[in-house]
Protein backbone atom coordinates (compact mmCIF):
# COMPACT_ATOMS: atom_id res chain seq x y z
CA UNK A 1 0.00 0.00 0.00
CA UNK A 2 1.38 3.39 -1.00
CA UNK A 3 1.74 6.38 1.29
CA UNK A 4 -0.98 8.24 -0.65
CA UNK A 5 -3.47 5.37 -0.31
CA UNK A 6 -2.69 5.09 3.41
CA UNK A 7 -3.25 8.84 3.86
CA UNK A 8 -6.52 8.68 1.91
CA UNK A 9 -7.81 5.82 4.07
CA UNK A 10 -6.90 7.64 7.27
CA UNK A 11 -8.59 10.82 6.02
CA UNK A 12 -11.68 8.85 5.03
CA UNK A 13 -11.87 7.27 8.48
CA UNK A 14 -11.51 10.66 10.11
CA UNK A 15 -14.33 12.07 7.96
CA UNK A 16 -16.55 9.12 8.90
CA UNK A 17 -15.84 9.69 12.60
CA UNK A 18 -16.55 13.39 12.21
CA UNK A 19 -19.79 12.60 10.35
CA UNK A 20 -20.85 10.12 13.04
CA UNK A 21 -20.29 12.75 15.71
CA UNK A 22 -22.44 15.27 13.80
CA UNK A 23 -25.16 12.67 13.16
CA UNK A 24 -25.37 11.68 16.84
CA UNK A 25 -26.20 15.27 17.80
CA UNK A 26 -29.04 15.25 15.27
CA UNK A 27 -30.66 12.00 16.47
CA UNK A 28 -33.56 13.88 18.20
CA UNK A 29 -34.20 15.69 14.89
CA UNK A 30 -34.30 12.37 13.05
CA UNK A 31 -36.80 10.99 15.55
CA UNK A 32 -39.07 13.99 14.99
CA UNK A 33 -38.69 13.74 11.19
CA UNK A 34 -39.51 10.03 11.35
CA UNK A 35 -42.68 10.88 13.26
CA UNK A 36 -43.53 13.47 10.58
CA UNK A 37 -43.16 10.76 7.94
CA UNK A 38 -45.25 8.15 9.77
CA UNK A 39 -48.05 10.51 10.79
CA UNK A 40 -48.03 12.22 7.38
CA UNK A 41 -48.24 8.87 5.59
CA UNK A 42 -51.00 7.39 7.75
CA UNK A 43 -52.99 10.61 8.21
CA UNK A 44 -52.96 11.88 4.63
CA UNK A 45 -53.51 8.39 3.18
CA UNK A 46 -56.58 8.07 5.39
CA UNK A 47 -57.84 11.47 4.20
CA UNK A 48 -57.34 10.51 0.54
CA UNK A 49 -59.11 7.17 1.05
CA UNK A 50 -62.11 8.59 2.92
CA UNK A 51 -62.65 11.84 1.01
CA UNK A 52 -61.58 10.46 -2.36
CA UNK A 53 -63.42 7.13 -2.27
CA UNK A 54 -65.74 6.69 0.73
CA UNK A 55 -67.41 10.11 0.31
CA UNK A 56 -67.19 10.17 -3.49
CA UNK A 57 -70.80 9.15 -3.94
CA UNK A 58 -72.12 11.66 -1.41
CA UNK A 59 -75.71 12.53 -2.31
CA UNK A 60 -75.58 15.98 -0.73
CA UNK A 61 -74.17 18.21 -3.44
CA UNK A 62 -73.22 20.98 -1.01
CA UNK A 63 -71.11 18.64 1.11
CA UNK A 64 -69.28 17.33 -1.96
CA UNK A 65 -68.63 20.90 -3.09
CA UNK A 66 -67.15 21.91 0.26
CA UNK A 67 -64.83 18.91 0.37
CA UNK A 68 -63.72 19.05 -3.27
CA UNK A 69 -60.13 20.27 -2.76
CA UNK A 70 -59.39 18.19 0.36
CA UNK A 71 -58.16 15.01 -1.45
CA UNK A 72 -55.88 17.12 -3.66
CA UNK A 73 -54.44 18.98 -0.68
CA UNK A 74 -53.96 15.69 1.17
CA UNK A 75 -52.12 14.22 -1.83
CA UNK A 76 -49.79 17.23 -1.98
CA UNK A 77 -49.26 17.06 1.80
CA UNK A 78 -48.56 13.32 1.64
CA UNK A 79 -45.86 13.79 -1.01
CA UNK A 80 -44.38 16.82 0.76
CA UNK A 81 -44.20 15.10 4.16
CA UNK A 82 -42.53 11.98 2.73
CA UNK A 83 -40.06 13.82 0.47
CA UNK A 84 -39.12 16.63 2.86
CA UNK A 85 -38.87 14.47 6.00
CA UNK A 86 -36.84 11.72 4.29
CA UNK A 87 -34.58 14.36 2.75
CA UNK A 88 -34.05 15.93 6.17
CA UNK A 89 -33.11 12.54 7.67
CA UNK A 90 -30.64 11.88 4.83
CA UNK A 91 -29.02 15.29 5.34
CA UNK A 92 -28.72 14.67 9.08
CA UNK A 93 -27.16 11.23 8.60
CA UNK A 94 -24.70 12.51 5.97
CA UNK A 95 -23.68 15.87 7.39
CA UNK A 96 -20.13 15.49 6.07
CA UNK A 97 -20.42 12.56 3.63
CA UNK A 98 -23.24 13.55 1.22
CA UNK A 99 -21.22 13.20 -1.99
CA UNK A 100 -24.02 12.04 -4.36
CA UNK A 101 -24.57 15.16 -6.46
CA UNK A 102 -27.50 13.91 -8.65
CA UNK A 103 -29.40 12.56 -5.64
CA UNK A 104 -28.90 15.82 -3.74
CA UNK A 105 -30.21 17.96 -6.62
CA UNK A 106 -33.15 15.63 -7.27
CA UNK A 107 -34.16 15.68 -3.62
CA UNK A 108 -34.00 19.49 -3.48
CA UNK A 109 -36.14 19.77 -6.62
CA UNK A 110 -38.93 17.48 -5.40
CA UNK A 111 -38.85 18.95 -1.90
CA UNK A 112 -39.38 22.39 -3.41
CA UNK A 113 -41.99 21.19 -5.92
CA UNK A 114 -44.21 19.31 -3.46
CA UNK A 115 -44.01 22.13 -0.92
CA UNK A 116 -44.92 24.81 -3.47
CA UNK A 117 -47.86 22.82 -4.85
CA UNK A 118 -49.23 22.40 -1.32
CA UNK A 119 -48.87 26.12 -0.67
CA UNK A 120 -50.48 27.20 -3.96
CA UNK A 121 -53.41 24.87 -3.26
CA UNK A 122 -54.07 26.87 -0.10
CA UNK A 123 -54.36 29.98 -2.29
CA UNK A 124 -56.88 28.24 -4.56
CA UNK A 125 -58.89 27.09 -1.54
CA UNK A 126 -58.82 30.62 -0.09
CA UNK A 127 -60.21 32.07 -3.34
CA UNK A 128 -62.87 29.35 -3.39
CA UNK A 129 -63.91 30.18 0.18
CA UNK A 130 -63.91 33.91 -0.56
CA UNK A 131 -66.31 33.44 -3.49
CA UNK A 132 -68.53 31.13 -1.44
CA UNK A 133 -68.82 33.38 1.61
CA UNK A 134 -68.30 36.94 0.37
CA UNK A 135 -69.74 36.62 -3.15
CA UNK A 136 -72.44 33.93 -2.83
CA UNK A 137 -74.58 35.53 -5.57
CA UNK A 138 -71.65 36.07 -7.95
CA UNK A 139 -69.81 33.67 -10.21
CA UNK A 140 -68.44 30.60 -8.44
CA UNK A 141 -65.65 28.19 -9.36
CA UNK A 142 -67.04 25.66 -11.84
CA UNK A 143 -65.50 22.20 -12.29
CA UNK A 144 -63.62 23.49 -15.32
CA UNK A 145 -62.09 26.38 -13.36
CA UNK A 146 -61.20 24.09 -10.47
CA UNK A 147 -59.22 21.82 -12.78
CA UNK A 148 -57.63 24.88 -14.38
CA UNK A 149 -56.61 26.16 -10.92
CA UNK A 150 -55.08 22.78 -10.04
CA UNK A 151 -53.10 22.78 -13.29
CA UNK A 152 -52.00 26.35 -12.63
CA UNK A 153 -50.57 25.32 -9.24
CA UNK A 154 -48.32 22.79 -10.99
CA UNK A 155 -47.45 25.21 -13.82
CA UNK A 156 -46.24 27.89 -11.37
CA UNK A 157 -44.52 25.48 -8.96
CA UNK A 158 -42.36 23.83 -11.67
CA UNK A 159 -40.42 26.94 -12.79
CA UNK A 160 -39.92 28.02 -9.17
CA UNK A 161 -38.58 24.62 -8.11
CA UNK A 162 -36.45 24.10 -11.23
CA UNK A 163 -33.63 26.57 -10.34
CA UNK A 164 -33.01 24.67 -7.08
CA UNK A 165 -31.03 22.11 -9.10
CA UNK A 166 -28.64 24.95 -9.98
CA UNK A 167 -28.33 26.70 -6.63
CA UNK A 168 -28.30 23.54 -4.45
CA UNK A 169 -26.02 20.51 -4.59
CA UNK A 170 -23.23 18.55 -2.91
CA UNK A 171 -20.48 20.90 -1.77
CA UNK A 172 -17.21 20.43 0.11
CA UNK A 173 -16.47 22.41 3.29
CA UNK A 174 -13.42 22.55 5.53
CA UNK A 175 -13.08 21.57 9.19
CA UNK A 176 -10.49 23.92 10.74
CA UNK A 177 -10.04 21.74 13.82
CA UNK A 178 -9.46 18.40 12.05
CA UNK A 179 -7.95 19.92 8.88
CA UNK A 180 -10.14 17.80 6.63
CA UNK A 181 -12.87 18.34 4.01
CA UNK A 182 -16.40 17.02 4.18
CA UNK A 183 -19.31 17.18 1.70
CA UNK A 184 -22.85 18.24 2.48
CA UNK A 185 -26.05 18.71 0.49
CA UNK A 186 -27.07 22.35 0.63
CA UNK A 187 -26.84 25.75 -1.01
CA UNK A 188 -23.76 26.02 -3.24
CA UNK A 189 -21.26 28.77 -2.52
CA UNK A 190 -19.74 28.38 -6.01
CA UNK A 191 -22.76 29.93 -7.74
CA UNK A 192 -22.89 33.63 -8.50
CA UNK A 193 -23.74 35.47 -5.29
CA UNK A 194 -25.96 38.03 -7.04
CA UNK A 195 -28.02 35.38 -8.83
CA UNK A 196 -28.21 33.38 -5.59
CA UNK A 197 -29.55 36.42 -3.75
CA UNK A 198 -32.05 37.11 -6.54
CA UNK A 199 -33.32 33.52 -6.44
CA UNK A 200 -33.48 33.41 -2.66
CA UNK A 201 -35.12 36.83 -2.57
CA UNK A 202 -37.71 35.78 -5.16
CA UNK A 203 -38.64 32.72 -3.09
CA UNK A 204 -38.91 34.82 0.06
CA UNK A 205 -41.01 37.47 -1.74
CA UNK A 206 -43.24 34.73 -3.17
CA UNK A 207 -43.74 33.30 0.32
CA UNK A 208 -44.49 36.75 1.76
CA UNK A 209 -46.92 37.52 -1.09
CA UNK A 210 -48.73 34.21 -0.50
CA UNK A 211 -49.02 34.91 3.23
CA UNK A 212 -50.33 38.45 2.59
CA UNK A 213 -52.89 37.22 0.04
CA UNK A 214 -54.10 34.50 2.41
CA UNK A 215 -54.41 36.97 5.29
CA UNK A 216 -56.34 39.48 3.12
CA UNK A 217 -58.75 36.89 1.73
CA UNK A 218 -59.47 35.21 5.04
CA UNK A 219 -59.74 38.56 6.85
CA UNK A 220 -62.57 39.47 4.50
CA UNK A 221 -64.11 36.01 4.85
CA UNK A 222 -63.77 36.04 8.65
CA UNK A 223 -65.32 39.51 8.91
CA UNK A 224 -68.28 38.47 6.73
CA UNK A 225 -68.92 35.36 8.82
CA UNK A 226 -68.60 37.34 12.06
CA UNK A 227 -71.07 39.99 10.91
CA UNK A 228 -73.44 37.31 9.65
CA UNK A 229 -73.55 35.51 13.00
CA UNK A 230 -73.73 38.79 14.90
CA UNK A 231 -76.76 40.07 13.03
CA UNK A 232 -78.40 36.64 12.95
CA UNK A 233 -78.30 36.80 16.74
CA UNK A 234 -79.61 40.39 16.75
CA UNK A 235 -82.44 39.45 14.42
CA UNK A 236 -83.35 36.40 16.51
CA UNK A 237 -83.35 38.42 19.75
CA UNK A 238 -85.46 41.16 18.11
CA UNK A 239 -88.10 38.64 17.03
CA UNK A 240 -88.21 37.05 20.49
CA UNK A 241 -88.59 40.47 22.16
CA UNK A 242 -91.36 41.64 19.80
CA UNK A 243 -93.41 38.48 20.14
CA UNK A 244 -92.92 38.15 23.89
CA UNK A 245 -94.43 41.63 24.24
CA UNK A 246 -97.46 40.61 22.21
CA UNK A 247 -97.77 37.30 24.06
CA UNK A 248 -97.05 35.21 20.93
CA UNK A 249 -94.38 32.52 20.96
CA UNK A 250 -91.73 32.72 18.24
CA UNK A 251 -92.11 28.96 17.81
CA UNK A 252 -95.75 29.50 16.73
CA UNK A 253 -94.94 32.39 14.47
CA UNK A 254 -94.54 31.50 10.78
CA UNK A 255 -92.77 34.76 10.01
CA UNK A 256 -89.88 34.31 12.46
CA UNK A 257 -88.63 31.25 10.61
CA UNK A 258 -89.14 33.01 7.32
CA UNK A 259 -87.02 35.90 8.51
CA UNK A 260 -84.20 33.60 9.51
CA UNK A 261 -84.26 31.64 6.26
CA UNK A 262 -84.12 34.83 4.21
CA UNK A 263 -81.33 36.08 6.39
CA UNK A 264 -79.17 33.09 5.40
CA UNK A 265 -78.80 34.49 1.86
CA UNK A 266 -77.21 37.75 2.95
CA UNK A 267 -74.02 38.77 1.16
CA UNK A 268 -72.55 41.84 2.83
CA UNK A 269 -72.78 43.77 6.10
CA UNK A 270 -74.80 46.45 4.26
CA UNK A 271 -77.56 44.03 3.33
CA UNK A 272 -77.44 42.60 6.83
CA UNK A 273 -78.05 46.04 8.34
CA UNK A 274 -80.91 46.57 5.89
CA UNK A 275 -82.40 43.27 7.01
CA UNK A 276 -82.25 44.25 10.68
CA UNK A 277 -83.94 47.58 10.08
CA UNK A 278 -86.62 45.97 7.95
CA UNK A 279 -87.68 43.69 10.82
CA UNK A 280 -88.95 46.75 12.65
CA UNK A 281 -91.81 46.94 10.15
CA UNK A 282 -95.22 45.44 10.91
CA UNK A 283 -94.70 42.78 8.24
CA UNK A 284 -92.04 40.07 8.49
CA UNK A 285 -90.46 40.75 5.08
CA UNK A 286 -86.76 41.51 4.68
CA UNK A 287 -86.26 44.02 1.88
CA UNK A 288 -82.84 43.50 0.37
CA UNK A 289 -82.43 39.73 0.76
CA UNK A 290 -85.95 39.04 -0.62
CA UNK A 291 -85.06 40.81 -3.86
CA UNK A 292 -81.84 38.85 -4.12
CA UNK A 293 -83.67 35.61 -3.41
CA UNK A 294 -85.34 35.90 -6.82
CA UNK A 295 -82.06 34.90 -8.44
CA UNK A 296 -81.57 31.87 -6.14
CA UNK A 297 -83.07 28.40 -6.60
CA UNK A 298 -86.00 27.76 -4.27
CA UNK A 299 -84.92 25.90 -1.15
CA UNK A 300 -86.56 25.08 2.12
CA UNK A 301 -85.52 27.36 4.98
CA UNK A 302 -84.10 24.39 6.89
CA UNK A 303 -81.98 23.24 3.93
CA UNK A 304 -80.75 26.77 3.29
CA UNK A 305 -79.69 27.23 6.91
CA UNK A 306 -77.95 23.84 6.87
CA UNK A 307 -76.04 24.65 3.66
CA UNK A 308 -74.99 28.01 5.08
CA UNK A 309 -73.70 26.33 8.25
CA UNK A 310 -71.76 23.83 6.13
CA UNK A 311 -70.13 26.65 4.13
CA UNK A 312 -69.13 28.53 7.28
CA UNK A 313 -67.90 25.41 9.08
CA UNK A 314 -65.62 24.35 6.25
CA UNK A 315 -64.43 27.93 5.76
CA UNK A 316 -63.40 28.13 9.42
CA UNK A 317 -61.66 24.77 9.04
CA UNK A 318 -59.61 25.99 6.07
CA UNK A 319 -58.85 29.22 7.93
CA UNK A 320 -57.34 27.18 10.78
CA UNK A 321 -55.27 25.17 8.28
CA UNK A 322 -53.98 28.41 6.76
CA UNK A 323 -53.10 29.91 10.16
CA UNK A 324 -51.03 26.81 11.00
CA UNK A 325 -49.34 27.06 7.59
CA UNK A 326 -48.34 30.69 8.19
CA UNK A 327 -46.98 29.94 11.68
CA UNK A 328 -44.96 26.97 10.39
CA UNK A 329 -43.52 28.73 7.33
CA UNK A 330 -42.40 32.04 8.81
CA UNK A 331 -39.23 30.52 10.44
CA UNK A 332 -38.30 28.79 7.17
CA UNK A 333 -38.71 32.03 5.20
CA UNK A 334 -36.45 33.90 7.64
CA UNK A 335 -33.75 31.20 7.56
CA UNK A 336 -33.93 31.01 3.73
CA UNK A 337 -33.27 34.74 3.56
CA UNK A 338 -30.30 34.46 5.94
CA UNK A 339 -29.02 31.44 4.02
CA UNK A 340 -29.21 33.33 0.71
CA UNK A 341 -27.23 36.29 2.08
CA UNK A 342 -24.60 34.09 3.77
CA UNK A 343 -23.49 30.87 2.02
CA UNK A 344 -21.63 29.79 5.20
CA UNK A 345 -24.70 30.29 7.37
CA UNK A 346 -24.73 26.71 8.73
CA UNK A 347 -21.01 26.68 9.52
CA UNK A 348 -21.36 29.44 12.10
CA UNK A 349 -23.24 27.26 14.62
CA UNK A 350 -22.04 24.83 17.23
CA UNK A 351 -23.26 21.23 16.97
CA UNK A 352 -26.11 21.86 19.45
CA UNK A 353 -26.95 25.18 17.75
CA UNK A 354 -27.09 23.53 14.34
CA UNK A 355 -29.46 20.89 15.70
CA UNK A 356 -31.79 23.56 17.11
CA UNK A 357 -31.78 25.65 13.93
CA UNK A 358 -32.36 22.52 11.81
CA UNK A 359 -35.43 21.70 13.89
CA UNK A 360 -36.82 25.23 13.45
CA UNK A 361 -35.98 25.20 9.73
CA UNK A 362 -37.91 21.96 9.12
CA UNK A 363 -40.88 22.73 11.36
CA UNK A 364 -42.74 23.69 8.15
CA UNK A 365 -43.21 19.93 7.54
CA UNK A 366 -45.54 19.94 10.55
CA UNK A 367 -48.00 21.84 8.36
CA UNK A 368 -48.34 18.79 6.08
CA UNK A 369 -49.15 16.36 8.91
CA UNK A 370 -51.60 18.37 11.07
CA UNK A 371 -54.41 18.72 8.52
CA UNK A 372 -55.87 15.20 9.02
CA UNK A 373 -56.32 15.98 12.74
CA UNK A 374 -58.14 19.20 11.86
CA UNK A 375 -60.50 17.31 9.55
CA UNK A 376 -61.11 14.70 12.26
CA UNK A 377 -62.07 17.35 14.84
CA UNK A 378 -64.09 19.68 12.62
CA UNK A 379 -65.69 17.43 10.00
CA UNK A 380 -68.23 15.13 11.66
CA UNK A 381 -68.73 13.01 8.56
CA UNK A 382 -64.99 12.42 8.29
CA UNK A 383 -64.73 11.41 11.95
CA UNK A 384 -67.70 9.04 11.52
CA UNK A 385 -66.03 7.40 8.53
CA UNK A 386 -62.81 6.97 10.55
CA UNK A 387 -64.76 5.24 13.34
CA UNK A 388 -66.36 2.93 10.78
CA UNK A 389 -62.92 2.18 9.32
CA UNK A 390 -61.51 1.30 12.76
CA UNK A 391 -64.51 -0.92 13.54
CA UNK A 392 -64.10 -2.81 10.26
CA UNK A 393 -60.38 -3.28 10.99
CA UNK A 394 -61.19 -4.69 14.46
CA UNK A 395 -63.73 -7.09 12.98
CA UNK A 396 -61.14 -8.36 10.47
CA UNK A 397 -58.63 -8.90 13.29
CA UNK A 398 -61.03 -11.05 15.32
CA UNK A 399 -61.95 -13.22 12.35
Amino acid sequence: MTVMENYTNETSDTVEEWNSKLARVLIPNNVILSLYMIVGLVGNSTVIFIYGFKMKGNKIKGNKEERYFIPFLATADLCASLVCASFGIAQNLMQATFDNEPLCKTWWFFAGLTTLISVFLLIVIAVHRYLKVCKPLGKQMTLKWKWFALGLCLAIALPLAGPMTYFYGSESFFNDELKIYGRRCGRLSTTNKTSSLIFGGSLVLTAIAIIVVLICLYSKVGYTIFVHFKYTKVLGNHNKTEYSRSGVSTDDDPCSKSDMSSFETLETPTTITSAVYSTQKTTCQIDTPVNKDKHLPKQSSRKRRRNKRIVHKFTLMFMLITIIFIICYIPKVIIMLLEASNTKFWEGFSDAGRSAVSFVYRIYILNTVTNPFIYAFLDKKFSKEIKKLFKSCKILQFR
